[in-house]
């Protein structure tokens, strides 16, 4: 089996566990069969003239007063009966699942895109992000000061939303954050693992 997640400017693609990354421009879809997810608009045409292409979109039973949202963090949340779920890439979409059902959820830059912005004010605020900084003290150097900035308000948000649920966490940045939530779980391949279940329900269906 052969499925794909498909975003703006990457493709991950999972077969028999295994995940690989690629780069849109650089990728060749498969002759073989797959099912896929795809957030990306301009290749939807494409990708529904295909006959080995099986989207999944229309498959997801989620139960959400959310409008619009993307299937990727349906996908996501699918497997999740009750908690909070997070996945940390580019931005960081931060869902609540209460027994099932989906009750909303909210989207902040993601760690890259808050350091890039520090840039933009001064290149004297250009610094790498210190992922281990102890958030309980006041910063004492601006890399301090700026990683501390970065990471604190998202760690806050996500505990503040939780309120003592479980936080599931994915998405490449995801590991990262663990560290600052403890009781949290990282789960790498959170969407495959939502995508393999729908198509286990569709299987089961008929």
């Amino acid at each position: 089996m052969l499925l794909l997640d498909i975003g703006n400017t990457n493709v991950k693609v999972w077969q028999k566990g295994e995940v690989a990354r690629y780069s849109l421009k650089e990728y060749r879809f498969p002759e073989e069969p797959f099912y896929y997810i795809n957030v990306n608009p301009l290749l939807a045409e494409r990708l529904h003239a295909m006959a080995s292409a099986h989207d999944l979109q229309g498959d997801f039973r989620f139960d959400t007063p959310y409008r619009g949202m993307g299937i990727d963090r349906i996908a996501a949340c699918y497997t999740i009966k009750s908690g909070v779920v997070v996945d940390a890439g580019s931005a960081i979409t931060v869902d609540l699942m209460e027994e099932g059902r989906h009750v909303g959820g909210f989207i902040m830059p993601g760690l890259s895109a808050v350091k890039a912005s520090f840039a933009t004010i001064s290149s004297k605020l250009e610094h790498t992000l210190n992922l281990e900084i102890d958030l309980t003290r006041l910063p004492l150097s601006t890399q301090e000061a700026l990683s501390y900035a970065t990471i604190k308000p998202i760690v806050l948000m996500i505990r503040d939303t939780a309120q003592g649920m479980p936080i599931v966490l994915t998405g490449g940045d995801g590991s990262s954050l663990q560290r600052f939530l403890p009781g949290s779980v990282y789960r790498e391949n959170l969407v495959f693992e939502g995508m393999l279940q729908v198509i286990k329900e569709r299987e089961d269906a008929c």
